[in-house]
């Protein structure tokens, strides 16, 4: 891992920040130098060739030679700043004013090109010191035709120091803002991070064994306070999970040690002094009822586990669910004539759904074996399938004891059990509505109960018809 990668995020920002406003200060100080730089010489090349057109004007000729005349090509000429310099059309020099600026050389190229009728403008250097100097060589024309040309000069110092000053400048005003920017950078991180710090401090406050506090900070509606009040509903799913955990774990170990302890003193009870073989018998009949009872257990349990690992497999295939409900009804006919529980089926046929036939199978025995063992004699316990569209509803009605309105929340949890309609005594363990649970939401549907007590209650169950 680099240095970098390491460093406090502070510091990172900072680092970022100042790179990046270094690379737009940089752009835009090259980009104003580069537009003053071509601006400046764009003005002096115009006062150039204003003050050729104006000199070329007045240079008189004397048959096809021009003839300069020193008062007319040396006036209004500053002094060390512009030249004048005329060429005849052998390329002779004919007039020369640079005097002041010492030797100035000859650019042959420029010359030819006067003459052969084009104007050029370059920058070249003058006397020991090897000033700046603009140069434009113009043609000079009598009739149409080339007679000499005519080379005006102007100093670029004026440029030179203009640009020189720029320079300077930005050479300081770069680092100075640069280094403002850091500290201002520091700053305003350090600004923005403290709520950061505010929440690793609180966070570091909450335990596993008290998920009850939350962060609870009053920070606007940006990205950290969402990231706190992320935080805290992360806490208090945290905290719901765990809570389940724990009760779950409890709830199962009472489930696990009810039919063990009821085991253990059939055994000890029959131990204590020989007794008759039916006696026994009926000590080995408590066992296996007990026995059953654990295999029963340890099966949701098992399945609710491998549920919450995601190791069921589905085998997803196309499903006459009003078979199912007929066969499933068929299976549990007789536990409800036993009880004086009648059990009346209204499918619609043929209605098919893309599901797990032996988890869809599971789910409605649960669902009816729950709402027979809840109804009293002479209760009912309907069954209606019907198509909705892309969605099957699937509803068992019982006229049985009914739910309270507080308990219905926790209805699917596991163990939860509701007081008198929830009883150990007729053989559950508590995991049934749970286990259906999983399966309706494994199959992207939903299941909801409503309830009224002394009145009964309504599973609903709603599947979709294709995944």
């Amino acid at each position: 891992m680099s240095l970098l990668a390491r460093a406090p995020i502070r510091l990172r920002l900072t680092l970022w920040y100042v790179f990046l406003l270094a690379v737009v200060l940089g752009a835009f100080a090259a980009g104003v130098y580069l537009f003053l730089r071509h601006t400046l010489y764009q003005n002096l090349d115009e006062s150039i060739e204003s003050r050729s057109a104006t000199l070329l004007n007045v240079v008189q000729f004397e048959g096809d030679r021009p003839t300069p005349s020193d008062q007319v090509l040396l006036s209004d000429l500053k002094e060390r700043e512009e030249f004048v310099r005329v060429f005849d059309s052998e390329g002779n020099l004919s007039f020369d004013g640079t005097s002041d600026f010492g030797e100035v050389a000859v650019d042959s190229r420029a010359l030819a090109a006067g003459l052969a009728g084009e104007s050029t403008i370059k920058s070249v250097k003058a006397g020991a010191e090897d000033d700046p100097l603009r140069v434009l060589a113009s043609p000079m024309k009598l009739d149409g035709t080339v007679v000499g040309v005519l080379e005006v000069g102007r100093s670029e110092e004026d440029v030179s120091d203009t640009l020189s000053t720029l320079l300077l400048i930005m050479g300081i005003a770069y680092p100075v803002t640069l280094a403002i920017a850091s500290f201002g950078g520091v700053f305003l991180a350090g600004r923005a991070l403290t709520p950061v710090g505010n929440i690793t401090r609180a966070a570091r406050q909450i335990s596993a064994e008290d998920l009850s506090k939350r962060l609870d900070m009053q920070l606007p509606d940006d990205e950290v306070g969402e990231l706190a009040r992320t935080f805290d509903e992360m806490i208090a799913r945290l905290e719901d999970a765990l809570r389940r955990q724990r009760r779950f774990a409890a709830d199962a170990s009472h489930e696990l040690r009810t039919p063990l302890t009821v085991i253990k003193g059939q055994i000890e009870v029959s131990l204590q002094k020989d007794r008759e073989p039916e006696t026994y018998r009926h000590v080995l009949q408590a066992v296996n009822e007990e026995v059953d009872r654990l295999i029963r257990l340890a099966t949701s349990l098992l399945t609710l586990t491998r549920a919450d690992a995601g190791q069921i497999p589905l085998t997803w295939e196309k499903v006459n669910l009003g078979d199912i409900l007929i066969g499933v009804a068929d299976q549990v006919r007789s536990s409800a004539d036993d009880k004086g529980v009648r059990l009346r089926l209204e499918v619609t046929p043929s209605v098919t759904v893309q599901a797990d036939e032996d988890l869809l199978i599971q789910l409605v025995l649960n669902l009816l074996d729950n709402s027979i063992k809840y109804t009293p004699q002479g209760g009912e316990v309907e069954v209606t399938l019907t198509a909705n569209g892309h969605d099957v509803d699937l509803r068992v009605k019982d006229t049985g004891l009914g739910i309270p309105h507080e308990h219905l929340p926790y209805l699917f949890d596991r163990f939860y059990r509701v007081d008198k309609a929830r009883s150990r005594s007729d053989g559950g363990v508590g995991l049934g509505l749970a286990i259906s649970h999983w399966i309706v939401q494994a199959h992207g549907g939903s299941i909801s109960v409503d309830s009224t007590p002394k009145v009964g209650s309504t599973f609903t169950v709603i599947l979709p018809t294709q995944r």
